[in-house]
């Protein structure tokens, strides 16, 4: 039987109580959490491998619900300074249509490799495009050992809001073919050792029609599967559900596209009315700010959705909109503006902060019985951070508050998904680093002259 015991350590839980252990222990075995406490009150084990994180911190591994598996090779590649609809439809479409299934590969590979190398043991991607290579991509993420929901992109209406032509020619699907592709890998895929879930990933509200919805919404409760999909992200969106005299939420509840397992992405403009339909179906908000915040979103009102019970997640979003894929530093931003917003210090705490991602983000993937806890009978998902640094210490008083507001993922030096570490002793042991980055700067310059911008010098000032 494989066991690891994790002694005199700083332990953020994330359970029902909140509970933080000064000096804790983990023992784990077969994968799952079988005791924790104090390590001067806990059995004499004798496991397979020990940890002494003295000087560390252990949260539940991190759940980042707001991935794009194939932006992670168009990092520095697009234009810092233009707004979204530019932004999409000049350089973010053209690369993506124009992006080969190996370079689709890379990129996941990338995006994989710097969230497991941060903390993040958990992830839901979104618009997984069938040119990406939907199979291929399932089968990195499952390799690689950490858990993926994977959102395989659908839609009907090549355009975004009340553009309806907008869309790059290479990212046009068929919503028939895009079904039929999610029925295989889901049959293929979905729960493969309890790691892997196939969800559906409309595009926006306004690249899918309404019948398609509701075809979405019969799958979905047929499967018990999910939804993702990007929601009132700027201010132009609301024009489209305005037009049809309607709001986000109700436009999605009439369509039955509301309940758990849903998790709609950026929510920046969601109305009291959108929050509370939300919230009385179960249905998760996933927050981004770094991207809100890059591209002149705005700053969604997450105080407001909590206060009026919604389940709001925390996810990175893309390459060229974030620009990283470490939830740790999503954390500090997310505790900045939402202080910011309510011109109030004590509007949002670092540990509501640490739930979004964690216990909420496992609530919005229906897995809380399963992860984003340290608790006894969970699995074993846990990221182990070094608070030892000139930038976090001393770390003797506040160690959490520390590593959120002054360290980064990186500071990650041990990172266990079921009980098998993906990470150990500073070292991500599933991929292989350097070959990683060399494919991706060398497939990324391919890229650019395959979508005609060869000539593009990059966003940084000459």
């Amino acid at each position: 039987m494989s066991s690891i015991y994790i002694k005199n350590a700083y332990i953020v839980t994330a359970n029902g109580k909140g509970e933080i252990i000064k000096d804790g222990s983990i023992f784990i075995e077969d994968g799952e959490i079988k005791e924790v406490g104090k390590s001067d009150s806990m059995k004499a084990y004798r496991p397979e491998y020990l940890i002494d994180a003295a000087h560390k911190v252990v949260m539940p591994g991190l759940i980042n619900t707001h991935v794009h598996l194939a932006q992670a090779l168009m990092r520095g590649l697009v234009p810092d300074n233009v707004n979204l609809i530019e932004w999409l439809r000049d350089w973010v479409w053209p690369l993506q249509g124009n992006m080969t299934e190996d370079e689709a590969a890379v990129s996941t590979e990338l995006t994989l490799l710097e969230m497991i190398n941060s903390g993040t043991t958990t992830f839901l991607a979104t618009s997984v495009n069938g040119r990406y290579g939907v199979n291929r991509t399932i089968d990195a993420v499952y390799k690689s050992g950490i858990r993926g929901a994977i959102g395989r992109q659908i839609m009907d209406i090549p355009g975004y809001a009340d553009q309806p032509q907008m869309l790059h020619s290479g990212l046009i699907e068929d919503a028939d073919k895009s079904l039929k592709e999610f029925e295989y890998v889901y049959g293929r895929w979905n729960n493969k050792d309890g790691r892997i879930w196939i969800w559906l990933s409309p595009r926006t509200p306004g690249a899918v029609s309404d019948d398609l919805f509701r075809r979405i919404s019969l799958v979905v409760s047929e499967h018990n599967s999910g939804v993702t999909m990007h929601l009132a992200e700027v201010r132009d969106d609301i024009r489209y559900f305005g037009s049809r005299n309607t709001s986000p939420a109700r436009f999605l509840k009439d369509l039955g596209m509301v309940g758990p397992k849903h998790v709609y992405v950026h929510g920046v403009w969601l109305t009291e009315e959108d929050m509370g339909i939300f919230a009385g179906t179960g249905t998760s908000v996933s927050h981004n700010p770094s991207s809100n915040s890059k591209l002149g979103s705005g700053i969604a009102k997450v105080v407001s959705m909590l206060r009026n019970g919604v389940n709001v997640t925390l996810g990175t979003d893309g390459g060229p909109s974030n620009d990283t894929y470490d939830l740790l530093r999503e954390l500090r931003l997310a505790l900045l503006l939402q202080k910011v917003d309510n011109l109030d210090p004590q509007a949002f705490n670092l540990m509501e902060a640490i739930k979004l991602a964690t216990i909420n983000g496992a609530r919005g993937l229906g897995i809380e019985t399963m992860v984003g806890s340290i608790e006894v009978g969970k699995r074993a998902d846990l990221a182990i951070f070094d608070v030892r640094k000139p930038y976090t210490s001393p770390s003797v008083i506040a160690p959490i508050s520390n590593l959120v507001y002054a360290g980064t993922g990186s500071d990650a030096t041990d990172v266990i998904v079921d009980g098998k570490f993906l990470k150990k002793n500073g070292k991500v042991l599933v991929l292989d680093e350097s070959l990683v980055i060399e494919k991706a700067e060398r497939a990324s310059a391919e890229l650019l002259a395959r979508a005609g911008k060869k000539d593009w010098t990059g966003p940084d000032p000459l």
